[in-house]
C-alpha cells in the first residue's frame, strides 16, 4: 500500500508539471500568434488572393496551442486515473501519453527541420516587405509599424535607407530617445545601427520554435517517466466489482 501511496504521489506531481508545461505552449503559441498577425494585417491581401501555400511560421503557433491543449486534458487524465485508482483510465492516459510523445518527437523534428529553411526566411521577408510598402499610403498601417519597430527595435524592412524612398525623415520609432526628439533624421546614429524588421523577426520566429521544440524533449524524459509509472500502477491496482447484492425474504435495507 505504502508502495502504491508513493507512485500515486508521484504522479500527481509529475501531471502537475504536465499541465502547467502545456498551458505555458499553449500561451506561447497564442502569443505566438498575435505577433504574426501584427505583421501579417499590413499586407495587401490582394496579393495573395491566389497563393495557397501555408508556410511554416503559420502553422507554429496553432500546433503549439494544439500541443498544449492535448497535454493539459492528457494530464487530467492521469490525475483523475490515480485518484480514482482506475486502471481502465491509467490505461487511457498511458496509450495517449504515448501517442503523445511520437507527436512530440515528429513536431520537434520538422521544426528544427523547416524553421531555419529558405521558405521561412521568404515567407517572414515578403510579408514585413509587403507590409512595410503599404504604410506609404495608409496612416493607420504606418501607426502599426511603428509600434512594431519601437517593440522589437528594428527599423525599415531591410534597415533605415527604405524610408527615402517616400519621406525625408525617419519615424522617430526607429530612433532610441524618439520621446524626447522631436526629429530623426537619416543622419541619427542609432536608427543606422538597427536592424531592419524583417531580419529581427525571422531571428525571433527561429528562437521561439527552436525553444518551444527544444522544451518539449526535454519534457518527454518525465513523460517516459508518467507513463512508466502510470503502467506500473495499472498492474498493481484491481478493479472492484461493485453490484448491489439481491435482497433475501426478510433483510432489511441495513
Amino acid at each position: 500500500m505504502a508502495k502504491e501511496d508513493f507512485m500515486k504521489n508521484v504522479l500527481y506531481v509529475v501531471n502537475i508539471i504536465y499541465a502547467v508545461f502545456g498551458l505555458a505552449t499553449a500561451i506561447t503559441g497564442i502569443w505566438f500568434f498575435v505577433q504574426l498577425m501584427e505583421f501579417v494585417r499590413l499586407r495587401n491581401m490582394n496579393h495573395y488572393l491566389l497563393d495557397w501555400r501555408v508556410y511554416w511560421p503559420q502553422v507554429a503557433p496553432w500546433l503549439f496551442i494544439v500541443f498544449g491543449i492535448m497535454i493539459i486534458i492528457i494530464a487530467f487524465c492521469g490525475w483523475c486515473g490515480a485518484q480514482r485508482e482506475s486502471r481502465g483510465i491509467l490505461g487511457i492516459y498511458g496509450g495517449f501519453m504515448s501517442f503523445l510523445i511520437l507527436f512530440q518527437v515528429l513536431s520537434a523534428v520538422l521544426i528544427f527541420v523547416y524553421v531555419d529553411g529558405e521558405d521561412t526566411d521568404r515567407f517572414i521577408k515578403d510579408t514585413v516587405y509587403d507590409g512595410f510598402y503599404n504604410i506609404q499610403n495608409n496612416q493607420e498601417h504606418a501607426r502599426q509599424y511603428e509600434w512594431i519597430e519601437r517593440k522589437l527595435k528594428c527599423c525599415g524592412a531591410n534597415d533605415a535607407r527604405d524610408y527615402r524612398a517616400f519621406r525625408n525623415d525617419l519615424p522617430l520609432s526607429c530612433c532610441h530617445d524618439s520621446l524626447y526628439k522631436a526629429l530623426c533624421d537619416f543622419t541619427d546614429k542609432e536608427a543606422n545601427e538597427r536592424v531592419g524588421c524583417a531580419k529581427v523577426a525571422a531571428v525571433y520566429t527561429k528562437i521561439i520554435s527552436s525553444s518551444v521544440a527544444a522544451a518539449s524533449l526535454l519534457m518527454m524524459i518525465l513523460e517516459i517517466v508518467g507513463v512508466a509509472i502510470a503502467w506500473r500502477l495499472f498492474h498493481l491496482f484491481r478493479e472492484v466489482e461493485h453490484y448491489i447484492p439481491e435482497k433475501k425474504e426478510g433483510e432489511t435495507e441495513c
